[in-house]
């Protein structure tokens, strides 16, 4: 009798755990604007592995650039005043910090989840690839207890590079709103707390 409960027991903790992240073994072509948006997941969800910087700096095209919610650019995050954007040197600046400094990173974008058919993909032939108004929310812990989240939508672009590979060639933050009367963390300001 307790065999057969440790059986039935062990069989139900292994289905939590398989069922705890359904994203870890989803498959896809990491050589696709799908792959590296399920690629930046993984890299900021797993920042203590020291080679996802590397990662996520290979994932950004060599004139790729941040645009700040329109709302952010001209105020300031402590001292540093935000500009209209980045570059893909200022970003993984901030991104380098942030994976050092944060006890914890949780990015999500829940589109992704239905599969690279319901995202969207380009057509045979193209070179550029555009989408437009993507739900993302970005949670950066300091530590146990505080830290910020910013929740919205982002617009993304990406290019065929020279070798054939896709890349990210912009990242438009529209996470800006304001709740109560309360402006809510973007994802520019939690970058720039970072940079």
């Amino acid at each position: 009798m307790s065999l057969r409960i440790i059986i039935i027991v062990s069989a139900l903790v292994l289905v939590a755990l398989v069922s705890c992240d359904e994203d870890a073994d989803r498959i896809y072509d990491p050589n696709s604007s799908y792959g590296i948006l399920m690629g930046l997941i993984n890299y900021f969800n797993n920042h203590e592995d020291e080679d996802n910087i590397k990662r996520v700096n290979n994932a950004l095209s060599s004139n790729f650039i941040f645009y700040f919610d329109h709302d952010d650019v001209g105020d300031y995050v402590g001292y540093y005043k935000i500009p209209v954007s980045w570059t893909r040197t200022e970003m993984m600046s901030a991104v380098r910090n942030m994976f050092d400094q944060a006890y914890n990173i949780d990015l999500q974008i829940p589109i992704l989840r239905q599969g690279e058919d319901a995202f969207g993909k380009p057509d045979e032939g193209d070179t550029t690839f555009a989408k437009s108004n993507v739900p993302l929310t970005l949670t950066v812990l300091k530590d146990a207890t505080d830290g910020y989240q910013a929740q919205g939508f982002c617009d993304f672009e990406f290019g065929k590079g020279g070798s054939g590979n896709w890349l990210m060639t912009t990242w438009r933050d529209k996470t800006g709103s304001v709740l109560l009367g309360i402006q809510a963390a973007t994802l520019g300001t939690i970058f720039a707390l970072f940079y």
